[in-house]
């Protein structure tokens, strides 16, 4: 027969309270876990036409390395990610003109914990043509259309003997 004495005695053994106290403890820290808001990240600036004013661009603005996310400008420009539990603090940023469908790519810095509100990316027609690009498929112009991969032009400088056939 079980009886209030034996019960006590029972969980009076030093083994079985360090055991339920440990599992009080492991129960009450995996429901805080459960429950605990995970801190967001805020990444968000400004899409621009001008370097010394804000002309805003209607573009598709993406990060694509480390994560994966894409938002686009509002009415004056601006773009914001709100991104949950960041490990990383280089992103690249690849950023497309709705118009056009041209494309440029920007790596930023952002600290992990507190984020960036200031990235201001320059979009128009005197930005540096090494920092844009066209879609797959598509291209700006003709004469960018043509001109050489960077790739090839590098490998170009250097001067490689050609084989003779056996």
């Amino acid at each position: 027969m079980i009886t209030k004495t034996t019960i006590v005695a029972f969980f009076s053994k030093g083994k079985i309270i360090f055991a339920s106290v440990a599992a009080v403890i492991t129960f009450t820290i995996t429901l805080y876990n459960q429950f605990k808001s995970v801190p967001k990240t805020e990444i968000s600036g400004f899409v621009s036409a001008d370097k010394n004013s804000v002309i805003p661009v209607d573009a598709v603005v993406k990060i694509i390395s480390p994560i994966q996310s894409e938002t686009q400008t509002d009415s004056k420009g601006r773009f914001k990610f709100k991104l949950p539990n960041l490990q990383s603090d280089t992103f690249l940023l690849i950023i497309q003109n709705k118009k056009t469908n041209i494309e440029t790519k920007q790596n930023e810095w952002v600290d992990a914990s507190d984020g960036r509100k200031d990235i201001y990316v320059l979009f128009n027609s005197d930005q540096d043509l090494d920092k844009v690009y066209a879609p797959l498929g598509k291209s700006m112009s003709p004469a960018y259309a043509r001109r050489t991969p960077n790739v090839f032009r590098v490998l170009n400088q250097f001067h490689f003997p050609k084989r003779k056939p056996h």
